[in-house]
């Protein structure tokens, strides 16, 4: 099945970690990152500080060998990722994270889709919902969301497509 992506969109970090964790690659991602040279691809400034705690933590969970580490900061530095330098006023993100159940990171990313009227791409379960109750498109995969507390792909349903419309939430399943 071949996705067909719109031509520009908002990525949480979730989506490009299995860019350089393979085990964790999924149709989704995989279309994201082949799209990276034609296709207008944003994340906020904050994305660079997720993305590197997410290789550390691999790093030291042995995912990512100490030789493999530094190649992948500087392949990511490289990225053509579009960052966006959106500013929110403090009480906008607090009013955000109650409105949405979202932590203030999770919110940027919903506030930076919002603002440029953008979709967003996410595994991340929250993000998901609260993009739904926001009327901004998202885009996942079912198989691949992450709860709170959970690993990606900790949610197991029968394999769907990947959607731009709102899903019916999967069951967790405990590993």
């Amino acid at each position: 099945m071949s996705i067909v992506l719109p031509e520009a969109l908002v990525l949480d970090c979730t989506v490009t970690v299995p860019w350089y964790l393979t085990d964790e690659s999924s149709e989704l991602s995989e279309a994201l990152f082949h799209a990276l040279d034609s296709h207008r691809l944003v994340v906020p400034v904050l994305w660079r500080l997720e993305f590197v705690s997410a290789m550390r933590a691999a790093f030291r969970r042995g995912r990512v060998p100490a030789a493999r580490f530094d190649l992948v900061m500087r392949q990511a530095a490289q990225l053509p990722l579009q960052q966006d330098p959106l500013q929110l006023d403090v009480a906008d993100i607090a009013s955000g994270c109650d409105e949405y159940g979202l932590t203030p990171y999770d919110f940027v990313y919903l506030a930076l889709a919002r603002h440029l009227r953008l979709p967003l791409a996410t595994f991340d379960g929250a993000l998901v919902r609260a993009c739904h109750k926001a009327g901004i498109r998202v885009l996942t995969q079912p198989d691949r969301i992450a709860e709170p507390g959970e690993p990606y792909g900790a949610v197991i349903e029968p394999r769907r497509a990947v959607r731009g419309a709102a899903a019916p939430r999967p069951a967790r399943v405990r590993r």
